[in-house]
């Protein structure tokens, strides 16, 4: 059985990937690290405890990790994902605890004790990864492969013109990573903005399913619908989700190129950029896959069938 790891800043399309993941019976989670970013860690924590509840599949522990970016204060996206990163629905406490230990340990520890094997999947900043890599450099040859949800692709990004928000808020650690040897795969927001954008057709089709899992997975995007009708879309993007699809599931990338790729992170108009070299133009030996677009209908398929 396929092991993964995954690291997330868990917010409401986090939620969906989390469920998503937790419910595929295929593969297995073996920990959820958990990283500040969409929202502060304390917040990002108890979400990830509520979506491993929702799930209603297995308990994968859960690690506590870095709570700001290595040089720079948090900038967080309540203003997309509401105030407590859940479509504000106002959710208990869960039941289940995170466990004890570091959340860069973790990452470092599961990795060597499982070579090769451990297919990490990334849905926040990079912070976690980098400083795992700072300490323990040979996790990048341990790693199986390393999915990114980060950056715009070779489009504008959507939190300043250039830059998408995983790589924005810390893109000093996304610069480690990306220069750490690890077999990268990365899928930007772009991804998620084509023609797998869950439309009100799609949104109807979850909340007539009766799976009070897809109801949640609805209700927690409520504020990010909102967010979305400022570009007069009727709906939610479901970045992270994709991500995930891609990482379980290659068969729906249906386009991906190799690349040489560098992080902007000393310029502050530019700041978190990932600049792709798809033309060459630099004759370097590419550094990165980059997933151009996925299989819409398998996509949507897909995740119809974990959450409905």
């Amino acid at each position: 059985m396929r092991k993964f790891l995954i690291d997330t800043d868990t917010a409401s399309d986090d939620a969906v990937a989390l469920i998503m993941a937790l419910r595929e019976k295929d593969i297995r989670v073996e920990a959820i690290t958990v990283v500040a970013g969409n929202v502060p860690i304390d917040t990002a924590v108890k979400n990830a405890l509520i979506s491993i509840e929702v799930a209603e599949s297995y308990q994968p522990p859960v690690y506590r990790g870095a709570g700001k970016p290595l040089m720079r204060e948090l900038f967080t996206s309540e203003f997309v994902h509401g105030d407590d990163g859940m479509g504000n629905m106002d959710l208990p406490s869960p039941k289940i605890k995170e466990s004890e230990g570091h959340a860069v340990d973790m990452i470092i520890d599961i990795i060597m004790e499982n070579p090769h094997e451990i297919e990490l999947i990334t849905l926040g900043p990079l912070t976690n990864i980098a400083l795992a890599v700072a300490k323990e450099p040979g996790i990048a040859e341990m790693v199986k492969s390393v999915t990114v949800m980060g950056g715009a692709g070779l489009g504008p990004g959507n939190v300043t013109p250039v830059a998408e928000y995983n790589i924005y808020v810390d893109a000093e650690a996304a610069h480690m990573v990306l220069n750490s040897g690890m077999p990268l795969q990365f899928v930007g927001w772009d991804v998620s903005t084509d023609e797998t954008f869950i439309d009100k057709d799609d949104i109807q089709y979850m909340l007539n399913s009766g799976s009070k899992i897809a109801k949640f997975c609805v209700r927690c995007n409520d504020i990010l619908k909102e967010w979305n009708l400022r570009y007069n879309k009727e709906g939610f993007d479901l970045p992270d989700p994709t991500a995930v699809a891609a990482a379980i599931y290659p068969e729906v990338v249906s386009e991906s190129f190799e690349a040489f790729a560098s992080i902007e992170y000393t310029s502050e108009k530019t700041y978190g950029q990932l600049l792709i070299d798809i033309d060459h133009t630099l004759n370097k030996a590419p550094n990165a896959k980059f997933c151009k677009k996925l299989d819409a209908i398998k996509f949507k398929k897909i995740m119809f069938d974990l959450i409905c």
